[in-house]
C-alpha cells in the first residue's frame, strides 16, 4: 500500500471539497433555474420594452424634450415599464415602442406649449415631479366585457406623477380633448394638497355652491353648469377660451357660480401672486401660436372686382341677407369664423380666380336656404353665413359648419374642392348646406322629452349599437374611419358619418331626405331611396324626424304645404 504524504493527504482533501461544492452548487442552480422557468416569456417581454425604451431614449429629439421639461417645469419624463412602482399596483401597462416615437413627440409638443402657460417658476413649485409615458394604462379595477378606456392623463399621486397616454393613432379629438385634460388633472394634484378640511376650496364648502341645473333652457347651460359644479371641471374650462365666455356669461345671472370662479382664481393666487387679473384676462384670449391663419393675399386690392360688379351674385347675397337676417361674408379680409378650439385653423375667402364656383354655390344657396319658413330662419337667429374657399381646421378640410355653441350661431361653408362641372360635387354640398342648418335647427327646437331628443332617437338603433362618441358605449370605440369600416353591419344609416354621434345621425339623414329627388341632375339619389325602402330601421327615423317637423310646423302656425315640407316629404 502506497502512503501519501501527510501535506498531499490534506490538499487532496480540500480539493475534493471543493469539487462536491462545485457540484452542489451547480444542482441548485439547475434546480433555481428549473423553478424560475415560468418567468422567463417575462423577462424577454421585458428585454424587449427595454431595447424598445432605449431606442426612444437615446434619440436626440426626445433627450431634447425630456431637458426642457426638467428645465422649464421641473418634470422628469419616463417611459413606463412593467415592473415600474409608479403605476404597477392600480394599472396594466402597454410599454411604447419605436413606432410610437412621432406620437410621443407631438403629444410632448402640445403638452409643452399648455405649460408653458402657466406663471414662470409656479409648476417647478407645484406641478407634478414626473410625467410617465405608456402606450396604454389600462385600470386594473375596470370591470365588464367593454374594452377599458386608456385617458390620456391620470393622476397617480403616491408617485407625485402624471401618467401620460401615447396612443398608437393619434386623432384631432385626442388633442383638442387633451389639452382641457391636461389642466384638470393638473388641479388634481395641486387639490391633493389641500388638508384643511375647512378650506374654501375643500369639498365641503364646495359643495354648497353647486348650481342646479335641472330648469335650464339650453343643452350648452346644462353641460356647463354640470361641469363647473365640479373643481376640477370648472378649472378646466377657465383654460379654454371659448368656455371661459361662456361661464363667464352663465355667471351674470348665476351667483353660485360666480362664487365658484372667484373661489378658484382666488386659490389660485394664493399659490403664487403672479395669478393676478390681468392674467385671468389674458387666460380667455386664444394663444397667439394656435390663432387662425388667413391665406388671402390681403395685398392685392382688386382681388374681388369681379365678384363685386357681378349683378346676379350682389341680388342673391341680398336676398339671403332678407330673408334670414344673418349678414354673408365672403370676402377677403373679412372676419374668421370662430372655431370652438385653440387649434390652427387655415382660412381664404373667395377671390375672381373662382368666379364661377363662387356664383354657382351662391345661387345654390338662395334656393337651398330660400325655402325654409321665416317662422324658422327667425327663431334661428343667425348672425353671419361664411362662404370660405379653403376652410382647413384640425389639420383636415371643412365642408361645413353650424356653429351652435356661439351667443348667436352662425354657418359657414367650405367650398375648397367644390367642382360645378360634377354632378356629385353639386349634390354633395346641397347637402351640405341643409346638414348645417339641422344642427342649428336640433339644438333650438329639439328639447328633453322630444321625438328625436336623447334615448326616444337612439332607441331606434339596433340593440348593441353605440355612436362612436356621445353615447355610454363610446369611450371604448376606435375613431374616424375605421370606426365606421367597422361598423358597415349596422342598419339605420344615411351615411356612414351618421354613426359618429346622434346629431349627425339625423343630420345626415335629414340632408338626404332634403335632397333626394333633385339629386344626380334630377333623376334622383337612388340608392338612398332604395335603402330608404329596404332598411327599417332607417325608415323609422325618417319617420321620426318628418313627425318632428309636422309637429314643429303646427307649433309655429306654418302653412303647408310649402317648399321646405315639400322637400322634406312631409306634406
Amino acid at each position: 500500500m502506497k502512503h501519501t504524504h501527510p501535506l498531499i493527504a490534506s490538499l487532496l482533501r480540500i480539493h475534493r471539497f471543493k469539487a462536491y461544492l462545485a457540484i452542489a452548487t451547480a444542482l441548485a442552480l439547475a434546480a433555481s433555474a428549473l423553478a424560475q422557468k415560468p418567468k422567463t416569456a417575462q423577462t424577454e417581454e421585458e428585454s424587449r420594452h427595454a431595447i424598445a425604451s432605449a431606442s426612444i431614449e437615446q434619440d436626440p429629439k426626445f433627450a431634447a424634450a425630456v431637458q426642457r421639461f426638467q428645465t422649464g417645469f421641473g418634470a422628469t419624463i419616463k417611459l413606463a415599464r412593467a415592473d415600474d412602482a409608479v403605476f404597477a399596483k392600480n394599472y396594466v401597462a402597454t410599454a411604447l415602442k419605436p413606432e410610437h416615437f412621432d406620437n410621443t413627440l407631438q403629444i410632448l409638443t402640445w403638452v409643452e406649449s399648455e405649460l408653458k402657460r402657466y406663471p414662470a417658476g409656479f409648476l417647478k413649485k407645484h406641478g407634478p415631479k414626473n410625467l410617465v409615458l405608456a402606450n396604454a394604462y389600462i385600470s386594473k379595477t375596470a370591470k365588464g366585457t367593454t374594452p377599458a378606456y386608456s385617458p390620456t392623463f391620470i393622476a397617480e399621486k403616491s408617485s407625485d406623477s402624471i401618467l401620460v397616454t401615447v396612443p398608437t393613432t393619434m386623432t384631432a379629438s385626442i388633442e383638442v380633448l387633451g389639452r382641457g385634460y391636461l389642466h384638470q388633472i393638473l388641479f388634481t394634484t395641486i387639490l391633493a394638497n389641500v388638508k384643511d378640511a375647512d378650506s374654501p376650496i375643500g369639498l365641503a364648502h364646495w359643495k354648497t355652491l353647486e348650481s342646479d341645473d335641472s330648469k335650464l333652457d339650453t343643452e350648452t347651460a346644462k353641460r356647463l353648469t354640470k361641469a363647473s359644479n365640479g373643481r376640477e371641471g370648472l378649472y378646466k374650462m377657465l383654460w379654454d377660451a371659448w368656455e371661459f365666455a361662456e361661464l363667464t356669461k352663465f355667471a351674470k345671472t348665476d351667483a353660485k357660480l360666480m362664487q365658484r370662479i372667484d373661489l378658484v382664481k382666488s386659490y389660485m393666487t394664493s399659490l403664487d401672486p403672479q395669478f393676478d387679473a390681468a392674467y385671468w384676462t389674458a387666460l380667455a384670449v386664444i394663444p397667439e401660436e394656435q390663432r387662425v391663419i388667413c391665406l388671402n393675399d390681403l395685398s392685392d386690392t382688386h382681388r374681388t372686382d369681379k365678384i363685386k360688379a357681378d349683378a346676379d351674385i350682389q341680388a342673391d347675397i341680398k336676398v339671403l341677407e332678407k330673408q334670414w337676417g344673418f349678414i354673408v361674408l365672403w370676402e377677403p379680409g373679412s372676419e374668421a369664423p370662430p372655431m370652438p378650439v385653440k387649434v390652427r385653423f387655415e382660412y381664404s375667402y373667395f377671390t375672381d380666380k373662382k368666379l364661377h364656383e363662387f356664383k354657382t354655390f351662391i345661387r345654390m344657396a338662395r334656393v337651398n336656404l330660400g325655402m325654409y319658413p321665416e317662422q324658422i330662419t327667425k327663431r334661428l337667429h343667425i348672425k353671419n353665413l361664411y362662404i370660405l374657399d379653403t376652410f382647413d381646421f384640425r389639420r383636415s378640410g371643412v365642408a361645413g359648419q353650424g356653429m351652435n355653441w356661439l351667443p348667436q350661431p352662425s354657418l359657414a361653408y367650405g367650398l375648397r374642392t367644390f367642382d360645378p362641372a360634377k354632378p356629385a360635387s353639386i349634390d354633395f354640398l346641397r347637402r351640405t348646406i341643409h346638414h348645417e342648418v339641422l344642427h342649428l335647427i336640433d339644438k333650438e327646437f329639439s328639447k328633453e322629452g322630444g321625438p328625436i331628443y336623447g334615448a326616444n332617437w337612439d332607441s331606434l338603433n339596433q340593440e348593441g349599437f353605440h355612436y362612436r362618441i356621445g353615447s355610454p358605449g363610446a369611450a371604448g370605440n376606435p375613431s374616424g374611419l375605421r370606426f365606421y369600416k367597422d361598423n358597415t353591419k349596422w342598419q339605420g344609416f344615411a351615411e356612414p358619418y351618421g354613426m359618429n354621434i346622434a346629431t349627425d345621425d339625423r343630420a345626415t339623414l335629414y340632408a338626404r331626405l332634403m335632397t333626394a329627388h333633385v339629386a344626380d341632375e334630377g333623376r334622383g339619389d337612388q340608392p338612398f331611396l332604395e335603402k330608404l325602402k329596404t332598411d327599417p330601421i332607417l325608415k323609422a327615423k325618417a319617420d321620426r324626424l318628418i313627425a318632428f317637423f309636422k309637429s314643429l310646423s303646427q307649433e309655429l302656425a306654418i302653412q303647408t304645404p310649402n317648399a321646405w315640407s315639400s322637400r322634406l316629404g312631409g306634406d
